[in-house]
């Protein structure tokens, strides 16, 4: 005879007590095995109860495994450094922000994502260092679902390759999970590292010519030769403007305002005061995103990089 429907529900739900993630998963897919082959009936509600409480355990473990990856964005962009496992991503993100990571000559030297914030071109940029990305990434291993998540919702991606034969060879299989598999298209440019190992120029010549589209860069964080380059890099990629305020009747500002791609003369105006924003109906702007200086131009106007705008208040 069957265990009651009722008795077996209590078993269940004392089994569980405590039980998160794949332990819940596993002891419930055990308890379903001493079910009886009733697929209606009252075992019939009770096997669709344990499905559903093994879809809800699921998610949970998903949904935690997601948070210990997600990294709020900070600054004026959010760019990921992407690369296999041992590509010289800590050292980069170590020597361009001072931010102190945990460095070392072996894989997985980075469990989880690493912030800091660099400068360049007047803007606070935040970097993050990811774990390394392994061939099936796409299907989960290593997280990789997680860490594609990081790059899509990024601004921007440095791929990074190590420059030796095996380095080459899994970076291409990071290249591929995060283009081809993934279908991720966001901005990216090209770094490669560890420029000082013996045959580093063979494999730079062999990677660029593969990738003639992406902006590249050469770095060696050891001998300390490419950083400014790669900070160039970061700004081009971040597609950043620099705009300058001039006060009526006053000389041009040192210090810019950094708006993103899409930047206007409103959102120039909410960066410098919100409380302005209601008071200001228009501007003269000198630069590059008009045919002459001083010309008179909206709100909706789209600034570029070097403006020099002089606010029209009402």
């Amino acid at each position: 005879m069957p265990i009651p429907h009722q008795e077996m529900k209590r078993m269940i739900k004392r089994r569980i007590v405590g039980l998160e993630g794949t332990e819940r998963v596993k002891m419930l897919k055990e308890m379903l095995e001493l079910f009886p082959g009733y697929q209606t009936g009252p075992y019939g509600d009770l096997r669709k109860w344990v499905h559903e409480l093994i879809a809800e355990a699921q998610m949970r473990k998903g949904v935690k495994h997601q948070d210990q990856f997600f990294v709020p964005k900070e600054g004026a962009a959010q760019v990921v450094l992407v690369g296999p496992p041992n590509a010289g991503k800590s050292s980069l993100l170590k020597a361009l922000t001072g931010r102190q990571v945990a460095v070392g000559d072996y894989p997985f030297t980075t469990l989880r994502p690493v912030a800091g914030m660099v400068k360049v071109g007047g803007a606070v940029v935040q970097l993050v260092d990811l774990p390394g990305l392994l061939d099936g990434a796409v299907d989960g291993k290593g997280g990789g679902k997680a860490l594609l998540g990081c790059i899509r919702q990024a601004d921007a991606a440095l791929f990074v390759a190590p420059l030796t034969p095996v380095g080459l060879t899994d970076f291409r299989a990071v290249l591929t999970e995060v283009i081809a598999e993934a279908g991720i298209e966001i901005p990216a440019g090209l770094v490669g590292t560890k420029t000082d190992l013996p045959g580093a120029d063979a494999c730079w010549a062999d990677l660029t010519a593969s990738l003639p589209d992406l902006p590249s860069i050469r770095c060696s964080v050891a001998a300390g030769v490419g950083l400014e380059e790669v900070r160039g890099l970061v700004w081009d990629l971040c597609g950043l403007k620099r705009i300058y305020c001039k006060p009526r009747g006053k000389g041009v500002e040192a210090e810019p305002v950094v708006l993103g791609p899409a930047g206007t003369v409103a959102d120039f105006v909410e960066a410098l005061n919100r409380a302005w924003v209601g008071r200001v109906h228009g501007a003269r702007v000198t630069g590059e995103s008009v045919r002459f200086a001083g010309q008179a131009v909206g709100l909706t106007h789209l600034l570029a990089d070097g403006d020099v705008v002089e606010l029209v208040l009402r």
